[in-house]
């Protein structure tokens, strides 16, 4: 990866990839090597996916200096990545994940891996569906 807009469409490929309704990105070139990317992937059941992620290209590689990945399900947030400096006990510092209540040790997710476990929770949501009920004959 020879410069910061190859990364960006990266991530527009997976946006286009993604399964998503609809997509919003927001790219934001610092220089030729590093720049911020924001947006959020709007699902079908009106779930999203919001994201951050402030990256440099070093020797030809994305490094992500911050990210968050924050997955709203059902009005709520259902699980929430970042590398915030703030849980410095976690084995993995700074890289953690909030679940609910519960923050867990993580390692530094790629977008790719975030979007693939939302859609594994909606095809586990829409598994879930109550059955519509079956009409009685009178």
């Amino acid at each position: 990866m020879r410069d910061i807009r190859q990364y960006f469409d990266l991530i527009t490929g997976l946006a286009e990839s993604s399964g998503a309704e609809s997509v919003e990105l927001d790219f934001d070139p610092v220089d030729q090597a590093s720049g911020d990317v924001d947006g959020a992937f709007y699902f079908y059941d009106g779930s999203r996916l919001e994201f951050t992620e402030t990256v440099a290209i070093e020797k030809q590689s994305p490094k992500k200096l911050s990210y968050r990945y924050q997955f709203i399900h059902q009005e709520k947030t259902r699980f929430r990545y970042d590398n915030a400096d703030h849980h410095p006990k976690l084995p993995n510092h700074p890289h953690h994940k909030h679940v609910g209540a519960k923050i867990v040790t993580a390692i530094e997710p790629m977008l790719s891996q975030v979007l693939d476990e939302v859609r594994d929770i909606l095809d586990q949501t829409k598994n879930q569906l109550p059955a519509k009920p079956k009409r009685r004959r009178r």
